[in-house]
């Protein structure tokens, strides 16, 4: 527990400040600027407020619930770490306030989990109580002398969070360029096949699809609120992705205030997309002129797209053809939007 006046003077005077707090098998590390103390001052009615941060193994139901969303999930998969309660909050005499959403800060929170975990068939989950769901969240596994793995976990809110040792694959990749991408992705909740037993890796994916993949991959809450499109029916399995990536700047609809949720996405719109994702987290990105000069058919990349495609080519995410071209209106597949979310994933820092 600590006294808001006190972080408050900390953090005007070292706003890249952060506190890590240190628990048996787990810590938290809070920076400070992501205590908004002139919000909480409101919320609590004064400025003399204390900053709780709470690292709590789950009881036994939330246990039982995550073990259940694991096996109706995921079938075969298993937990392999305690499931850790991580949660912020303020408090002024009886009212509290939870600090829960941090923008495009993301805070680091590390399970040790007592076993030697290979990352390629293991990922940190979030459990949602509210939902009865677990989904990716970003994780760098580091193994330690002792035996042991630091999971550490990278996220913009608070929740319940574990590791699960998850493996899977398809019967149509075998042989396929992109099978250990594909694998590998699909172990970590990210993507998901056709059907329990095909990816079709050459089948376009809808911009719909990739707003899901997106939201996935960033280990984004869902947003709340109505969804701004007017083609997209708010019942639709993918709204809740879409919603959630236009209110996080990731994705943009038309003109004519259309989403076209089940039209193919194109390369040149990928590239925007992930362009957007990484600078969300705070990451630099350089929009090399020479570097779009590579392609031969640089000319017609049009303006709005020109920036996003020499930033995510600089930075090794997308190639272009063999021919040497970028092909910016040629639809992207299941098996290159996999690869290019990998990419960003390890660009990132999210995965190993």
């Amino acid at each position: 527990m600590l006294p808001g006046s006190v972080l408050v003077k900390q953090a005007a005077a070292q706003p890249n400040t952060v506190l890590t707090f240190t628990t048996d098998g787990a810590s938290y590390s809070l920076p400070l600027r992501v205590v908004n103390s002139a919000a909480l001052a409101a919320q609590l009615g004064t400025s003399d407020f204390t900053i709780t941060v709470s690292i709590l193994v789950a009881n036994s139901g939330t246990l039982n619930s995550t073990n259940q969303a694991i096996a109706s999930q995921l079938g075969n998969a298993t937990l392999a770490a305690p499931v850790i309660e991580f949660s912020v909050s303020a408090q002024a005499g009886t009212k509290s306030v939870q600090l829960n959403n941090f923008g495009s800060t993301y805070v680091k929170r590390t399970i040790n989990v007592p076993a030697v975990l290979n990352s390629n068939n293991a990922t940190a989950v979030v459990f949602d109580p509210a939902s009865g769901k677990i989904s990716f969240v970003p994780a760098i596994f580091v193994p330690k002398a002792d035996g042991t793995t630091d999971v550490t976990i990278k996220r913009n809110s608070n929740s319940y969070y574990t590791v699960v040792k998850s493996s899977k694959t398809f019967a149509d990749i075998n042989g396929h360029w992109a099978k250990s991408s594909i694998d590998l992705l699909a172990s970590k909740l990210i993507v998901s096949g056709t059907s329990n037993d095909t990816f079709s890796p050459s089948q376009s994916i809808t911009r719909a699809e990739f707003a899901a993949l997106i939201t996935r991959s960033l280990g984004l809450a869902t947003a709340n609120g109505e969804t701004t499109f007017k083609d997209v029916n708010p019942s639709a399995w993918y709204a809740d992705a879409i919603r959630t990536a236009a209110e996080a700047g990731l994705i943009s609809g038309y003109t004519d205030g259309s989403f076209n949720p089940g039209s193919p996405i194109t390369r040149q719109e990928m590239a925007s997309v992930l362009a957007k994702a990484i600078k969300y987290t705070g990451k630099t990105l350089n929009a090399d002129p020479a570097v779009l000069a590579k392609f031969s058919d640089a000319a017609s990349i049009p303006a709005w797209s020109q920036a996003a495609v020499a930033e995510i080519a600089a930075e090794g995410i997308i190639q272009g053809a063999t021919d040497g071209s970028f092909a910016p209106q040629k639809l992207a597949t299941r098996a290159e939007a996999v690869t290019m979310l990998e990419k960003t994933l390890k660009s990132l820092q999210f995965i190993n």
